[in-house]
Parts: structure tokens; sequence; C-alpha cells
């Protein structure tokens, strides 16, 4: 069917024009979007030597002639989405040819359908000049060109031998700098290096380049033979006044001069001039005597950077290195990690001599700082025992985890490493791991804790206490994960997790028609810096419905202490009706400024107070305690209360509350719940 239509279509284009076209090396062609078929034209199957029929676009004689394969089908793509017209130039199969191709759409027919497509295909003679100084660029033969900038021509300037035997001695102007370095990069520059190459080479980067400085260059990566090259562009501006008019451009292999410079680079730290770490480990599996070894960091290293600077920065850490190498003896070896982390390799059996070695680190460090007028420089190190044919990464890893267990410490320089700590920090690791599905699976429990009135013998509180049943039904004591969730932060969805579930408890008791009874919770140190905390509690019990005087809310002496805005939380709190109680009083350093902090409205006298009774000056002090803390309008609650005669100093100095084992240690809720039946 298309052969036929093709003699029709032909009568439009004379025989005689197509037959001095192709004198010419221009040729027609057919191409049928519908069915994506192309025919030659009768001259174009005669003078290229081909068969005059229709055949598939990916199977056609065209696409076996062309190297640019990609571009063409976008061509191609172009008129089956509609284009009018297309033209390209496309590399051809042939070194030194090109191809102009062209096609425009011929519409016929009443309805302006386009029934085929006209393509006229030519063949150019490729610029021979710039496929050689392409080559002579691939080839990276130290090759120097002149760039005549104000009329974008390349002259070949300074060429060896080998480079000439490619140019040619003819070779005397080639135009089209950009356009050069265009087809050079993508031809031969390393993939990821091209985008970059071409902004450095360009003529806008090295006008501002050169403007500077004379001279500027750019190290850039290709690929030869199938291998990944180092090369170097150098451009000089040889203009007059600043300004670049005309310039001199080189390029060279650097690949061995490249490889020299990994190879130092591999083992030479670029901040300090020695070791790296890549080096340290190298270097000690030629030591063959027992010894120790130390990881080392400075404690706020990064104030110094901020302060003063990432220049002053890297002048300490050569200073850190120098005074390293002054505490190192004989058989030692030390190494620069990265920033201000280094390790050492103190040799021998002898503890006190690594000791000795730290404590003088210590000492000319803090000379150091004086010197070069930066913060305090105070270093702390892990320690852990070195054997030959040990590990450097294993040995490494036991320095680092002693050193990282007295980080947040400035009374101590330095940890000797132990096994029980890692057995520590992998139980503690689990435990965190294991918080989310146990939290997930309520496995986390709320005991309760009653508070009694010693004159009544009457329940009038409780405080709500977190549990954590292991999935063998052990109970996890709070002991054991407390502090870890207060150091990693999940304290604070804990603490959350125990008010709602109090809220919940209260509501259900409410509802069950029993007698109600305010059930404290804990409030962590970590909780109270969030700015929401007053107003998430209080939508919590709000969304609940619960009455916020039901859950009141304790927070430790030293918590309170240690918060600057502990009055203005303390207002919000009150604001939003939660009685605040301060918790664990006189369990450590206390001050009487905690009783007239006027946030409060219960103290609660730690275990460590209440143990004083029985002892004349002990009581004295708890006396006076207890009276000054109602003459300031608190309430005072006794914990820890386990005797009998405790309770009966407690009643006489009429002590609000008591809470402890006297009456009953933290219960489940269901046994709890047999207690509130009878309240």
């Amino acid at each position: 069917m298309v052969e036929k239509n093709d003699q029709k279509k032909c009568r439009d284009i004379s025989t005689e024009i197509q037959e001095i076209l192709a004198k010419w090396g221009k040729y027609f062609f057919y191409y049928y979007p519908k069915e994506h078929r192309i025919r030659p034209s009768e001259f174009a199957a005669r003078h290229m030597g081909i068969v005059e029929n229709a055949t598939d676009l990916e199977h056609s004689i065209l696409m076996d002639r062309i190297m640019e394969k990609e571009k063409l089908l976008k061509l191609f793509q172009d008129i089956d989405h509609g284009a009018k017209t297309v033209s390209a130039k496309i590399q051809s199969s042939g070194k030194d040819m090109v191809y102009q191709i062209s096609m425009g759409r011929i519409q016929s027919g009443s309805q302006k359908q386009p029934e085929y497509v006209l393509g006229l295909i030519e063949q150019i003679r490729a610029d021979t000049r710039q496929n050689e100084i392409i080559q002579a660029l691939g080839s990276n033969f130290n090759s120097v060109y002149y760039v005549d900038v104000d009329h974008d021509k390349v002259y070949a300037y300074k060429v060896n031998s080998a480079v000439r035997s490619v140019l040619n001695d003819t070779l005397k102007e080639i135009p089209g700098y950009e356009a050069i370095m265009a087809e050079y990069v993508g031809k031969v520059v390393l993939t990821e290096d091209r985008e970059t190459m071409l902004y450095e080479t360009s003529i806008e980067n090295l006008r501002k380049q050169l403007s500077l400085k004379k001279a500027y260059q750019y190290d850039y990566r290709i690929v030869r033979d199938g291998k990944v090259k180092y090369c170097r562009a150098k451009f000089v501006n040889t203009s007059d006044g600043g300004q670049l008019h005309r310039m001199v451009a080189g390029f060279s292999d650097i690949s061995s001069e490249k490889q020299r410079e990994l190879e130092r680079m591999a083992y030479v730290d670029s901040v300090t001039g020695g070791n790296n770490y890549e080096s340290f480990k190298k270097k000690i599996r030629d030591f063959r005597q027992p010894g120790y070894l130390v990881s080392m960091d400075i404690h706020s290293f990064k104030i110094i950077n901020s302060i003063c600077g990432i220049i002053k920065g890297d002048e300490t850490l050569k200073g850190i290195w120098k005074c390293i190498q002054e505490i190192l003896e004989k058989g030692d070896l030390a190494g620069h990690i990265n920033a201000d982390r280094f390790v050492i390799y103190s040799s021998g059996k002898d503890q006190e001599k690594t000791i000795r070695q730290l404590q003088q680190l210590g000492t000319i460090l803090a000379e150091l700082s004086v010197r070069l007028k930066v913060p305090k420089l105070i270093p702390y190190f892990g320690v852990t025992k070195w054997k030959p044919d040990a590990k450097v990464e294993e040995v490494y890893s036991e320095a680092n985890f002693a050193k990282n267990q007295i980080k947040d410490r400035k009374d101590i320089s330095y940890q000797f490493y132990s096994h029980e700590d890692t057995i520590r920090m992998l139980e503690d690791k689990a435990m965190e791991d294991e918080f989310k599905h146990s939290l997930e699976n309520n496995c986390f429990e709320v005991w309760y804790q009653p508070k009694y009135d010693p004159e009544t013998e009457r329940m009038v509180g409780a405080e709500g206490l977190i549990r954590w049943r292991d999935e063998k039904g052990n109970v996890i004591p709070p002991g054991k994960f407390i502090p870890l969730f207060e150091r990693d932060g999940l304290i604070k969805v804990l603490d959350e997790y125990v008010f709602r579930k109090v809220c919940m408890q209260q509501l259900e008791w409410q509802k069950q028609g029993k007698e109600i009874i305010p059930v404290s919770i804990n409030l962590s140190r970590a909780s109270l810096y969030f700015d929401s905390v007053v107003s998430r509690y209080q939508q919590i019990a709000d969304e609940i419905g619960v009455k916020t005087h039901l859950v009141p809310i304790e927070i430790t002496e030293s918590a309170a202490i240690d918060n600057d805005n502990i009055k203005g939380l303390a207002d919000k709190f009150h604001d939003n009706g939660f009685p605040l109680l301060v918790d664990d009083f006189g369990s450590g350093y206390s001050s009487l400024a905690t009783l007239n902090m006027k946030c409060f409205d219960t103290l609660k006298i730690d275990k460590s107070l209440i143990d004083y009774i029985g002892d004349f000056s002990g009581e004295r002090l708890l006396e006076h305690t207890i009276l000054l803390a109602k003459e300031l309008g608190l309430c005072v609650t006794a914990e820890g209360v386990e005797r009998e005669e405790q309770v009966d100093f407690l009643k006489q100095m009429k002590c609000d509350s008591i809470q402890g084992y006297y009456y009953s240690r933290p219960l489940p809720k269901e046994e709890f719940e047999k207690l509130l039946l009878t309240a």
C-alpha cells in the first residue's frame, strides 16, 4: 500500500530537481508517522546503494548509518508529537561525515490531515580541525592553545611532536572555544564532572577568575582506554589591564602526580600533617608489645570553631598534635581521627605510665590554650588494653566507649574500659529498642501507693508509679530504666503515658461509683523544658473528662532548683487547676529557699530525713522543717515511713499525710481497688 502511494507523491518533486540535489549529496525520503515506517526516494536509493523499500524506522538503513541514534529518534519523536518541521545535524557512523536531516509535514485532502512527512538528508563533511583539536585535548599530550576571546577563535599555540602528528602542521585556527569545550567535555570527561567542568572552563567564569589573578587551573577526570585519568586545565590571561581578551589554555595529564598525592593523603592527616587513622592502624600492626590504646577528645571544642573561626580551630588542632608528640615515649604512637578526636598507643603494661602521660598532656594543653588565646582545652580519655594481633577497630571501639562514659563530666579526665560497662550498654540499648513495642502493647503498668492521714488512718491520696513488665511477666525495677530514659529523652513520652493512664483510671473509678481521691504523677526534669507541657496535660485531662485537681503534679526538688523558669511554669499549672508537690525534699543538697519558692502546695519529705527519727539532732531538724513548711502554708507528706515510732513522731508534728511501707507498698491496680472499696 505504501509503495503504490509513493508513485503519486513523487510527482510533486521533479525528477530533474532530485537528480541535481543528489549530485550535491542531498536526498529525499518519506516517513509515515502512523506506521513508523521510512522509505528512501528512488534517487536516494540509487545513489546511496540501498533498496527502495519502506521499512520500520528502528531497522532502516538510516539508523545503520547514524552514530547519534538517540538524537535521530528524538527528531522523529518530535514529528510524531505534532511538530510541523524539524531539523538537526547528526554525526554519521563515519568519522568525518555529518548528516543534516530536515523534515516537514505534507498536508493533503480537504480535511487537512497529514498523509506523510517529506524528509531531506544532506551529507556534510565534518570540520576536521574541530575533531582534531578534540582528539588532542582527549589525548592529554600537554597541549597548549591560544584563545582569542573577543573573536571566539582557538589557535594551536605550542604543541609537542605527538600532538602535531594528530593536528598536522597545517592546522592554524580552530573557531568556537566554548563549542569545542562542550563537545570535548561531552565526549571524554567523566559524567559526574561534566557540569562543573563546563562552568569552570566557561568564558563567564574565566573572566571572574582571571580578573583576580593571572592564572587559574581546574582539575577534572576523563575516561581513556576504559580507565579514569586525572587531568588539569590551566588558563593564563595574556591581556593587558586585567580584562580578558586573550588567554592561553593548557591541558595536561596529571594522573601520576594525582596518584602520588592520593597515596600520601591516604596516610597523612591533612590538618596536622601527622598520622591519620589509616596510618595509625597500619603502623600499630607492627607493634609487638602489649600496651594501652587511648581514645581522646576535647570538651566543647566546637566553641573554638564558633568563636575563633575555622582557621584558628585548625591551628589549635596542629598545636594539640604537637602536644601529643611531646608526651610520647619510644615505642608509642598517635594519630588524628577527625575533628578534635585523636588516638594514642602507650606501649608497655605499666598502667601508671599511661595515666602519667595523660595527666601531663592535660597540663600542656592548658598552657597551649593560653598561648593560642582560645577557651581552655580540657581533654578526656577512654583507655583500654592493647594486645598484639588484636583488631584495631574493636579495641578502639572499647576505648571510645569508655571515653563516652565521661563525656558529660569535667571532674574525671579518663576512664578505663570494663566488660561490665559493655554488658550494661547492650542492656540499655535493648531496653531502648523495646520501649515503643512495650508502650504499644501496654507492658507499662501504673501501680498505686496510698497516702494516709495519720490522725484518722484514712486514705487521702495516692501516687501513680510506673512499672514495666517484660515478656516473661517479670517486673523491671524503675531504677533500671528511668535514668536511661531520662538520658535519651524517652522519659517525656513515658511521663505523658502515665498521666493519661491515671486520668483514664480516675474516670473509670468515677463511673464505678468509687470514692475518688487525688492520684499524683511524677513529672521528670526533661518534661519541664517543653514549653507546651502545661497545655498538653490540660488537653489530655479535658479529652478524658477528669478534673485537674484529681491529678496533682510532683516535681523533684533538684529539678525545680535547676529550672530557671519554675515560677512561671508553676503559675501555669496553678492557673489550670493542677496542685503541685515538691518531691524528694532533703534527698540531696536542699535549700531553705525551696520552701520559699511559693510555687508548691505540698512538701514531700524524703525518706533520708524520715530515717533521722530516733536521733535527737535529726528529729530537731525534721521538726523545724515541718514547722517552717506549715508556717509558709504548705501541706506536708512524709515519704518512706516504715516504723511505728516514725508514724507517732509525724503524728505529733501534725504531718498531713504519710506514704510508705508502714501502710502499704505500691500496689497493682487490682489490689489498690480493694483499698478504695473500704476507703
